[in-house]
């Protein structure tokens, strides 16, 4: 018996054997087969599917390759069955020119569906990774080969797209929870601007953006790169939409609490954005904006309110799947309370400080099995570990002492004590403080000045615009 013939898949290998060239021809016989296409195989067939992928050349016909390697995908049920899927998915991602699956974005789709539905969230990602740095090659490449000879301008597209597959990485690789695979796809899946919504159709093109920026951040925010978790789901808004998504409702939340954490404010929507669906957002995540304003709080202050809410929305946080961006948050907290102490105070003892700020309720003061609690030196071991060079932790005649630096007067690029390495002593400290505030104390004086003169210049407007309007009716009563 023929076994061509005799193959589940006859139709398709019989297109890919007379046209075996990733041509335009192919794909007008292909895309009418796999616009309907249903599984032929009622179960996982390995000699059937080998079969298949045997007679199929990836790189000469790579959408019919790529059909027969998402059904070995779709029909696998244990680990020998995975293994020859995966084998096949990276063959299609190694040798297949996947430039022609961008011209069938249904095709993408289903491989990224395929593999979400594999149950494996780390070989999911893992294959999805493989296939989307191909595509990104790829698409690359053809971008360089089309500009050579034409003009290069600045802000030019890089040509990548986005499509299913990197939408669908970035989300197995935050259900994977592995640091190998979060580094990988940061750096070479993740990175797709808005520039590259082309390649998906339909109305679900804002939604997979969203998507991406979302999962991606919370990659991001995995790593440790808050500055760029930010950026991503800053991104989540970017689209304009007529009705509110929970994708942007969840990126507020995330974006509040890694936000309070990074900057100690709290963060603002895009001006943009319409202030209706802003008002719904806020209303939803209204535990997360009082938790943020509990955490910026103008001037001194304590820590006990901020803390106190965060106990209080425990159980929130767990069902958002946020206790991890909560516990940063209360690690990071201290630091900006300390902060804003010295915009009111040149220099405070430790123990006056810790007082202050009520360093007394924070975890990290809790005292030890079997000792007393030191507050003082727990808030000490905080402020050195801070590195932050506006902060100085000095020995003084009365124990230890917190010298508040001003920006200007602070190397960003030295630690607490090599203030005092590089020549500064707590005097010369305190000068360049003193400076800093006789500085705001002459820029205040000015604005006033400029104030009055502005008061004067209405003044004389308003008593021109009075007697111009008598002149006036004057003039018309006269005649």
């Amino acid at each position: 018996m023929n076994l061509f013939r005799s193959s589940a898949y006859s139709n398709l290998l019989s297109v890919a054997e007379r046209a075996p060239l990733n041509t335009a021809k192919t794909q007008s016989l292909l895309v009418p087969i796999l616009q309907g296409w249903q599984v032929p195989l009622q179960e996982f067939n390995a000699d059937e599917l080998n079969r298949a992928l045997g007679r199929v050349d990836p790189a000469k016909c790579t959408l019919a390759y790529a059909q027969i390697a998402i059904d070995c995908v779709v029909l696998c049920r244990t680990s020998s069955q995975a293994e020859l899927a995966a084998q096949a998915v990276r063959r299609l991602a190694g040798e297949g020119q996947l430039q022609q699956l961008l011209e069938y974005p249904a095709m993408l789709q289903r491989l990224a569906d395929a593999l979400r539905r594999l149950g494996e969230p780390a070989l999911a990602c893992s294959l999805l990774a493989d296939v989307a740095e191909s595509l990104v090659a790829q698409m690359a490449a053809d971008r360089r080969s089309a500009g050579q000879g034409s003009e290069q301008r600045l802000g030019r597209s890089s040509g990548v797209r986005l499509t299913a597959v990197h939408v669908e990485c970035a989300r197995q690789c935050v259900l994977a929870r592995s640091l190998a695979l979060h580094r990988r796809v940061a750096s070479r899946v993740l990175g797709v601007g808005l520039d590259g919504l082309g390649s998906l159709a339909g109305p679900q093109r804002g939604r997979a953006f969203m998507e991406y920026s979302y999962y991606g951040g919370m990659v991001l925010a995995a790593l440790g790169e808050a500055d760029a978790a930010l950026r991503a789901w800053q991104r989540v808004f970017a689209l304009p939409a007529r009705h509110v998504s929970a994708i942007a409702i969840a990126a507020y939340k995330r974006r509040t609490l890694l936000h309070v954490a990074r900057h100690g404010t709290r963060p603002k929507l895009p001006p943009f954005f319409a202030a209706a669906h802003a008002r719904t957002i806020e209303g939803h995540a209204a535990p997360y904006v009082a938790l943020a304003d509990a955490c910026c709080p103008p001037g001194v202050a304590s820590l006990a309110p901020a803390l106190a809410r965060v106990d209080e929305m425990r159980a929130v946080l767990q069902s958002d799947e946020n206790a991890g961006l909560a516990r940063h948050l209360v690690s990071e907290l201290p630091a900006h309370f300390i902060r804003r102490c010295g915009g009111v105070y040149a220099s405070l003892h430790v123990e006056r400080l810790a007082e202050l700020i009520g360093f007394g309720a924070h975890p990290l003061a809790a005292a030890r099995a079997g000792e007393p609690a030191d507050v003082a030196g727990a808030l000490a071991r905080y402020i050195r570990a801070m590195s932050d060079p506006r902060v100085a932790l000095d020995e003084g005649p009365m124990g230890l002492v917190v010298r508040f630096m001003p920006v200007r007067a602070t190397v960003s690029a030295l630690p607490n004590s090599a203030l005092l390495l590089a020549g500064r002593g707590p005097a010369d400290a305190e000068r360049q403080w003193m400076e800093a505030v006789e500085t705001k104390v002459a820029e205040a004086a000015a604005l006033r000045g400029r104030l009055e003169e502005l008061d004067r210049h209405l003044a004389l407007t308003k008593e021109y615009a009075v007697a111009s309007r008598d002149k006036a009716l004057s003039s018309s009563s006269a005649a």
